[in-house]
């Protein structure tokens, strides 16, 4: 009978055996981190930006959001960076590649979980998302500064909510940080999240530990608290379980890139910047 390391072995993927675990202290502090960033970049940073950096309406600007923003991802991808690198890896994808599951998904059976985990997750939280983030943020409101795409109150009226106090036509320099912004939002995430912590937390979890990986991130995004019981815990679990029992770190950011809307936003930014007015 195979155990859950002859497995992660036979297929070219990481071993929980030769992989350093966390305890929990170590997996309190890797969680928190990253958390308490978020929160002084949006509640202790911004606040004391503002009024300068928002619209005639209140909302932040599009070119300060997407700053802060990345600032906090690229803290999740060099934190990744670093708990690999101190397990002694080159930064190197040859040499990370079976470490973070650098794999495609095998079978046509697996890649058919994978589309069947991207309707139901997505289609779940299209049909439901908005009506419990509405809830959450009636309970506890948002800072007013939000956008309304990121803000459940108020209501979305064109593709320009998202990216406030700019002209989008003819702004290549805001196209160029805006896909930056969105590609690091996949990139430190999921390094972060699944290919640098998931392998650690077979010592505390472990079969599990994929599991536990899909609830921490829900809990990462406590700083946006009012999405996080429509919009990140059903989406936190699928990624982990691509990354985990179906191996593969590059499906994992492709569906998460696809869910975030970033197929059907690239496009229209692209169009927008070069054919809008």
């Amino acid at each position: 009978m195979n155990t859950e390391t002859d497995v992660v072995q036979e297929s070219g993927r990481y071993d929980p055996a030769t992989t350093p675990q966390f305890n929990f202290l170590q997996l309190i502090v890797f969680v928190l981190l990253p958390l308490a960033w978020w929160f002084f970049l949006l509640y202790v940073v911004t606040p004391r930006l503002l009024p300068s950096i928002t619209t005639p309406d209140g909302e932040i600007s599009a070119f300060p959001l997407l700053i802060l923003t990345s600032l906090g991802y690229l803290f999740e991808f060099f934190l990744a960076l670093y708990i690999l690198r101190r397990e002694g890896y080159p930064l190197r994808l040859s040499a990370l590649r079976k470490r973070i599951n650098w794999r495609w998904v095998r079978g046509w059976k697996n890649w058919g979980i994978v589309l069947i985990l991207f309707v139901l997750g997505f289609g779940l939280s299209m049909l439901f998302a908005q009506p419990i983030n509405r809830s959450m943020a009636e309970i506890l409101p948002p800072p007013d500064w939000f956008p309304a795409t990121q803000h459940p109150l108020k209501e979305v009226r064109g593709f320009e909510d998202a990216l406030p106090g700019v002209k989008i036509g003819g702004n290549i320099l805001l196209l160029l940080v805006f896909l930056f912004n969105t590609s690091m939002n996949i990139i430190g995430e999921d390094l972060y999240y699944r290919g640098a912590l998931i392998p650690k937390l077979h010592g505390l979890f472990g079969r599990w530990a994929w599991l536990a990986g899909g609830i921490i991130w829900p809990i990462k995004h406590l700083y946006v608290w009012w999405n996080v019981p429509g919009n990140t815990v059903l989406l936190g679990i699928i990624g982990a379980y691509i990354f985990g029992p179906l191996g593969s770190l590059p499906v994992t950011m492709l569906v998460h890139w696809a869910g975030n809307q970033y197929l059907i936003q690239w496009p229209l930014m692209i169009i927008e910047v070069f054919f809008g007015g």
